[in-house]
């Protein structure tokens, strides 16, 4: 990571302690995640992670810091409070030799334009019972507690989870209501999660 890459002004980078806490980050952090620094700092990063994935990222991150590791890469949904999720490849990195307060350093980074569906073509794309499951999945709902209020097995469930995450080219549930939010799918502002008119078959 070059020096003016941590200076960049629109860079969205972040440091955490060995507690995997914010410590320090650039502007464009605090202004993609809608707090100041006195909010922010001091809060586990896993916060700001999509639920269904913040065990796994918090196992990456803690291989960095016991040295089993020196980079850590993937793509994830973290959420944000006025905003869809930001769907980013995270790139963590060890910084050996640094204060405890500078144990890990973060970079988000978009993907490229064009690398994600857009909500024109996406289209007509859901059946009914695919838009309630993913409703329900939004929600939070487990594939039990879903099938018992939909009346179907969980079995059926899964299966249209495991369809819509081939048909959008997701890695996980998490993604896939990333993905829903910021192609306008699920509607904003509202609650409980609804699919916006449109895109039910």
């Amino acid at each position: 990571m070059n020096r003016s890459a941590l200076t960049a002004d629109r860079e969205v980078l972040v440091f955490l302690n060995r507690k995997q806490q914010v410590q320090y980050a650039s502007p464009e952090f605090f202004r993609q995640f809608g707090g100041s620094a006195e909010e922010l700092c001091g809060q586990p990063f896993r916060n700001l992670v999509a639920p269904d994935l913040r065990e796994g990222l918090e196992g990456h991150l803690k291989q960095l810091l016991l040295g089993v590791r020196d980079k850590y890469s993937h793509r994830t949904a973290l959420l944000r409070r006025s905003a869809a999720p930001l769907i980013a490849t995270l790139t963590a990195t060890a910084l050996k030799g640094s204060s405890p307060n500078r144990a890990l350093a973060i970079q988000l980074a978009r993907p490229a334009d064009g690398s994600a569906p857009h909500a024109a073509s996406l289209g007509p794309s859901l059946s009914e019972m695919s838009a309630k499951v993913l409703e329900g999945t939004a929600a939070g709902l487990t594939s039990e507690f879903l099938a018992a209020r939909l009346f179907v097995s969980r079995q059926t469930v899964d299966y249209h989870i495991a369809r819509m995450l081939r048909q959008f080219g997701m890695p996980n549930r998490a993604a896939l209501i990333a993905l829903a939010y910021s192609t306008g799918m699920l509607k904003t502002g509202t609650w409980p999660p609804r699919v916006a008119d449109g895109f039910v078959k």
